[in-house]
C-alpha cells in the first residue's frame, strides 16, 4: 500500500514538472508585443530653420522614395563650431503616442528598425527626428564632439 502511495506521489510530481517545464517553454516562444513601428512618411521637402542659433537644414524627398536632410549644425558646448551634416533616411521608427500625443519619428545609429546612413560627416552616431506638428532635431559626433540642431521649423 505504502509503496503505491509512493509511485503515485511520484507521478504526480513528474506530471507536475513537465507541465511547469512546458509551461516556461511556451511562454519564452512568445513574441514580445510591439510598442511602435516604423514608417515611410517623411518630412514636407522644403528649408527649415531655428532663428535662435541661426541653423537651417534642407529637406528632399528623393525619386526613389529615400528623404535627405542637409544642413548645418553647431557644437553642443556652446561654441560657435559648425559643422555640416547630409543624412539619408529610407524608413523611421516610432513608438505608438499615448492618447492625445504628438508622434516622433527617430532614425539613426540608437533606432535598429529605423533604415537611415549618414553621408557627411563620416562619424560614429547620429539621431534625426521629426515631429507629427513638423519640428526636425538633428545631432550627430563621435564620443564627446556632438553637434546638434533641433526645433527646426518649416518656413
Amino acid at each position: 500500500m505504502k509503496n503505491s502511495k509512493n509511485k503515485k506521489l511520484f507521478t504526480y510530481m513528474v506530471v507536475g514538472a513537465l507541465v511547469a517545464a512546458l509551461s516556461i517553454s511556451c511562454k519564452s516562444n512568445e513574441v514580445p508585443q510591439e510598442t511602435g513601428s516604423t514608417s515611410l512618411n517623411h518630412p514636407s521637402q522644403g528649408t527649415y530653420t531655428n532663428t535662435i542659433y541661426n541653423d537651417s537644414a534642407a529637406v528632399t524627398i528623393n525619386n526613389n522614395g529615400t528623404c535627405t536632410i542637409t544642413g548645418k549644425a553647431h557644437f553642443t558646448s556652446g561654441s560657435m563650431e559648425y559643422a555640416d551634416f547630409s543624412i539619408t533616411v529610407t524608413k523611421w521608427w516610432y513608438y505608438y503616442p499615448e492618447s492625445g500625443s504628438s508622434i516622433t519619428y527617430r532614425a539613426g545609429s540608437s533606432w535598429e528598425k529605423s533604415e537611415a546612413t549618414i553621408d557627411l560627416p563620416a562619424t560614429d552616431y547620429f539621431d534625426v527626428s521629426y515631429t507629427d506638428s513638423g519640428e526636425l532635431g538633428i545631432s550627430f559626433g563621435p564620443e564627446g564632439k556632438r553637434y546638434w540642431t533641433g526645433n527646426l521649423t518649416k518656413q
